[in-house]
């Protein structure tokens, strides 16, 4: 199968997200835009990994050793125990892993920043009832966090590690062994999330042993998913308060001056789209589940509005006078479905108003 089912990819990648999200509050660090973007296009990259995979070994079963097509009852009792793997047990084992290693993640941003006070880390015993014995050889290690050893070994390299790293200013004790073969990372978990902000390795099986063209799916796929992916800055999903309130006045300052008085063009709309000081405070001001990714978003509008798709149009229903008719464009933000709103004068001119996530507005849409 070479096309990715989306809405499995939608709930594969709630998942994910909803265990990045569990493990950042549980870790309590700050974490800055880019790296929650980071974290964010990982979850997509791993997700769609997943889909694919399962979608491929799904249909391989299809047909017999001898390449006829199975009853369907043999073919459903031959896939059973292949989704109870896929979405049951593997699955479980990931979202738990992806809360530790996102909560690990987190904290490790937050070793770096306070390295200059608690320069060493030290590599703290399992939480679990019945921990493994694998790395009790590292249990008590104090190392500066930039020591190599850390690029090998971390907390978290081992499905459902229960492990983790303190932040110290005691002195090292040295690097125990670490050549062992049994000391070797799990495939997809040999890298640092904390520095790469993938929570998942691509020496994951699911990608260094993906179906043949299952890279350039997974990438079509996800350009076509996040149109805006690689441009817009992340921010934890949050109401406008006060740890960003500021960065909203810093917008609106920037965009005056870099925006203000520009217009935009879109391939499927007849004449430019004015830029006014209204569209950025009407922009900023609108509330949105992404609030501060939208807010993001202003800076990269020309380049989103082409790539939009145009709906169509209906009549103003605001009892302000001039307005005429309301265009609306759809883009995505983190997967969700969002709205740019222009509005069209009686004179002619056409001014970017604002941007909506809730569905209510496309009961404006009269015709195209």
């Amino acid at each position: 199968m070479t096309e990715i089912e989306e809405t499995l990819f939608n709930e594969t990648f709630r998942i994910m997200t909803d265990a990045t999200d569990k493990g950042l509050s549980k870790s309590g660090a700050e974490v800055a835009p880019g790296f929650r973007q980071k974290l964010e296009q990982g979850n997509a990259v791993f997700s769609a990994f997943k889909v694919h995979r399962m979608q491929n070994d799904i249909a391989a079963q299809l047909y017999d050793s001898n390449g006829v097509l199975k009853p369907f009852e043999q073919w459903k009792n031959d896939v059973h125990p292949m989704l109870d793997h896929h979405v049951g047990h593997w699955l479980r084992t990931e979202y738990n892993t992806a809360v530790i290693r996102a909560r690990q993640a987190a904290d490790w941003q937050r070793f770096e920043q306070y390295a200059d006070i608690l320069p060493n880390l030290e590599w703290m015993p399992s939480t679990s009832a019945n921990p493994g014995a694998d790395h009790k050889v590292f249990w008590g290690t104090i190392l500066p966090i930039s020591h190599p050893f850390w690029n090998m070994h971390r907390p978290g390299d081992r499905w459902n590690c229960k492990c983790s790293l303190s932040a110290t200013d005691e002195p090292p004790t040295g690097a125990p062994r670490s050549n062992d073969p049994k000391d070797r990372p799990a495939p997809g978990l040999d890298n640092n999330p904390g520095v790469d902000g993938k929570l998942f390795s691509d020496t994951h099986p699911y990608i260094a042993n993906a179906y043949e063209g299952a890279k350039d799916t997974v990438m079509t796929f996800l350009k076509n998913k996040f149109p805006d992916y690689a441009k817009v800055k992340v921010e934890p999903q949050h109401d406008q308060d006060g740890k960003y309130s500021e960065r909203t006045k810093e917008i609106k300052k920037e965009a005056r001056a870099e925006l203000q008085g520009t217009t935009l063009v879109h391939p499927e709309f007849k004449g430019e789209i004015a830029i006014s000081r209204r569209s950025i405070d009407e922009w900023t001001n609108q509330p949105h589940v992404h609030y501060a990714h939208k807010n993001e978003l202003i800076f990269q509008i020309g380049s989103v509005l082409k790539k939009a798709k145009y709906l169509g149009y209906g009549k103003d229903a605001s009892p302000k006078p001039g307005s005429k008719w309301v265009h609306l464009f759809e883009i995505k933000i983190l997967g969700d479905k969002s709205w740019i709103v222009v509005k069209e004068y009686e004179d002619g001119s056409k001014i970017l108003y604002s941007i909506s996530d809730s569905p209510n507005i496309l009961n404006q849409l009269k015709e195209k």
